[in-house]
């Protein structure tokens, strides 16, 4: 992947490396596959540099991995008003400019979300190769409109519906804690724990049905629940002896590794680490995801990780505490998870340039 040269005055090669540009704006579901990706391409003598929001919590975090951060302006179209709208024209044209000459002569890669429009158009303009990273069975916007003219797509699970342009499924880059954990063992103990985790969407809703079940399950049963923190005062108080809340944390797989069930939103990322660990799970869809793209999620994590999956629509507290029970005392079947997606695509990138 090093470009050699010989210099008319030195006749010792000169290796150049190579450089990529990530974008890493977005979810959690966007930017921590995006540094487990940075940090495999690291390894392999690639120059690395992250794009994401000046102030924004994506630059706090890849900044606390050491990775190289590019701030520009980027803002969310589909599903805001006029003026939003207007405000993401002016913000791409200024993002544009700012990345004009960081996208020359390097590697694009475009980890889904709004935040992969400047990055993508900006490589197009300056006619350097780039990548798509899908990470949901629906794809995204940007991944639809732009899939035919990247060098590939890479995928995080399997497509719903086909799509134009040169994919793969790689599986989705995650975290050494959840690698590490899905080695390990759920201890047999007489109480159970069970873990709502919320996710960035719909966690208002996950935590007040863990509040409602919290009422009912049998005295065995300890509730942890991973609030965010915009809900953490108002569960905190709402709690009762058997629950602990967690506002945030960096290392979810340490709550984890310790449940007997995990009760979740299906966003792609936090499914997948989920699965990863092979815990017990019951997915709940956030039902105003773009595209019901969660829906989607869910029915393949049902289907690989024989994990349980009910609509928010259909969950009442007696249903959900039933449901948890019996999840609770199933042996789980170990689910088909690909744990080095990062490599799987790094592989690709390196003999393609």
């Amino acid at each position: 992947m090093n470009v050699v040269l010989l210099e008319k005055n030195n006749p010792t090669p000169q290796t150049h490396k190579s450089k990529a540009v990530i974008s890493g704006i977005g979810t959690g579901g966007h930017y921590f596959p995006a540094i487990v990706l940075a940090q495999e391409l690291l390894k392999h003598d690639v120059e690395v540099m992250l794009i994401v929001r000046k102030g924004y919590f994506e630059e706090k975090v890849v900044r606390m991995y050491g990775l190289k951060t590019f701030a520009i302006h980027s803002q969310p179209f589909y599903g805001k008003s006029i003026f939003d709208k207007i405000a993401f024209i002016f913000s791409l044209i200024y993002s544009l400019n700012l990345l004009k000459r960081v996208t020359r002569g390097v590697i694009g890669i475009a980890f889904g979300g709004f935040g992969a429009l400047p990055l993508i158009l900006s490589c197009l303009m300056n006619r350097s190769p780039f990548y798509l990273f899908e990470p949901n069975r629906v794809p995204g916007r940007a991944t639809k409109l732009f899939a035919s003219r990247a060098k590939m797509v890479f995928l995080g699970l399997p497509l719903v519906v086909p799509l134009k342009g040169n994919v793969f499924v790689t599986g989705i880059p995650i975290r050494q804690g959840f690698k590490s954990l899905s080695q390990k063992r759920t201890k047999r103990r007489l109480q159970k724990k069970i873990l709502f985790l919320g996710g960035s969407q719909g966690a208002r809703r996950l935590n007040s049905l863990a509040l409602e079940v919290q009422e009912i399950l049998p005295r065995e049963y300890q509730i942890a629940i991973i609030s965010g923190k915009r809900d953490y005062d108002w569960v905190w108080n709402k709690r009762n002896g058997r629950t602990t809340v967690i506002p945030f944390t960096f290392s979810p797989w340490d709550e984890i590794q310790d449940a007997d069930v995990v009760v979740s939103r299906s966003g792609a990322l936090c499914g997948y680490e989920i699965l990863s660990s092979q815990r017990p799970a019951i997915f709940i869809p956030f039902p105003f995801a773009l595209d019901n793209h969660q829906y989607y999620n869910a029915q393949y994590f049902a289907e690989i990780g024989k994990s349980a999956v009910i609509e928010e629509r259909d969950i009442t507290r007696e249903i959900l505490a039933e449901l948890i029970e019996r999840i609770a005392i199933t042996k789980v079947q170990k689910s088909e998870i690909i744990l080095d997606a990062e490599k799987r695509i790094t592989d690709i990138i390196l003999q393609e340039n």
